[in-house]
């Protein structure tokens, strides 16, 4: 059974669902060191309704990204299943993954990057539906249109290029792209990090409007806990491949359950002077994914480890409607609720 729909909130049949997925890589170590196995993403299980958020935190190199790109499809899952309407893609036919693609779209972190510099914005957004579907060109030239002006885009905009545009524009650009193809699922990977602290609230406000519209379900992956806790209904936290707590938002936030969780809250901006002491850093480094510890990957680091931890990996357990990956869940010293910066 996937994490989320052990939550209160799974009563929506989900139009995405991951069960076990992982994505490891083997790696080389050198001439005489021989090989080693990289596990990404190792066990990742989740269910996304639609018109819902899920976002996925963590520290760079915990899987966010390789989850996102497992997800749509880009790089194909080392075991697991993912359900798309009802159909597991790790399985399906060749003929019909191109299909199946078209329901999980992408939106990319840098927009400076993503989008193609010798062509026009109408091209990129055309360019999808030349590919995927029959539309003739002047059928493909009005759908165009018609997304720019849902995401906000100015209809003499369709003839220029890239570079005439600033980063928040741009990212709208690659946002109207990915719902060309009416998408069930969009996967969103740091979407507003490279952005203007004054423009990210824009995009956030636009990419909520368009689910509104659309019940688009997003993959949310983020690192900023400030934008999550504006987008987000579910957050999934994830530590060196694996989730170590996922619940609803508010259970996230007001009451974490894994001494990860706390510490990535605590060392987050307040607008509360009076916890502005409580800030802390992560302390130590996070491991080595060639070499990750034994039990829970994450006692090194945790106040509250015991031999237990240093033993025996835990695994996913409901602690009071959330999902926790700790053993002493239960007996941990209360958290206060943090609160991000806006």
């Amino acid at each position: 059974m996937s994490a989320l729909a052990n939550a209160p909130s799974s009563s929506v049949p989900p139009v995405i669902e991951a069960r076990g997925l992982a994505r490891h890589y083997e790696v080389r170590l050198g001439l005489l060191r021989g090989r080693a196995t990289v596990r990404a993403v190792d066990g990742v299980s989740f269910a996304l309704p639609a018109g819902r958020t899920l976002a996925v935190v963590g520290e760079s190199g915990c899987g966010k990204s390789t989850l996102a790109r497992v997800v749509t499809l880009l790089e194909p899952p080392t075991a697991g299943a993912l359900v798309v309407d009802g159909e597991d893609v790790t399985t399906a036919r060749r003929e019909a993954n191109p299909t199946l693609r078209r329901s999980v779209q992408m939106v990319f972190q840098n927009p400076y990057g993503s989008l193609n510099p010798r062509k026009t914005v109408g091209a990129i957004l055309e360019e999808p539906l030349e590919i995927n579907t029959e539309l003739d060109k002047p059928a493909r030239a009005e759908a165009a249109r018609a997304m720019m002006a849902k995401v906000g885009l100015r209809p003499e905009y369709y003839g220029r290029y890239p570079h005439m545009f600033s980063g928040g524009q741009r990212q709208r650009i690659a946002i109207a792209r990915a719902l060309m193809l009416n998408p069930r699922v969009v996967v969103a990977d740091e979407p507003v990090s490279a952005l203007d602290v004054s423009i990210q609230a824009q995009v956030l406000n636009l990419m909520m409007d368009l689910q509104e519209e659309f019940r688009l379900a997003y993959l949310f992956i983020s690192h900023d806990l400030s934008v999550v806790r504006h987008i987000a209904d579910e957050v999934m936290v994830m530590y060196l491949g694996r989730p170590a707590e996922h619940g609803t938002k508010a259970q996230v936030f007001e009451h974490p359950r894994h001494p990860y969780t706390r510490a990535l809250l605590a060392s987050t901006p307040s607008t509360d002077p009076s916890r502005r002491g409580q800030r802390q850093a992560l302390k130590g480094e996070l491991p080595s994914p060639l070499d990750p510890p034994s039990g829970c990957a994450f006692h090194k680091r945790c106040p509250y480890a015991t031999e237990r931890c240093v033993s025996e990996r835990p695994e996913l357990r409901l602690v009071e409607g959330a999902l926790v990956a700790c053993h002493h869940a239960e007996n941990l010293p209360a958290a206060r609720a943090v609160e991000t910066r806006a």
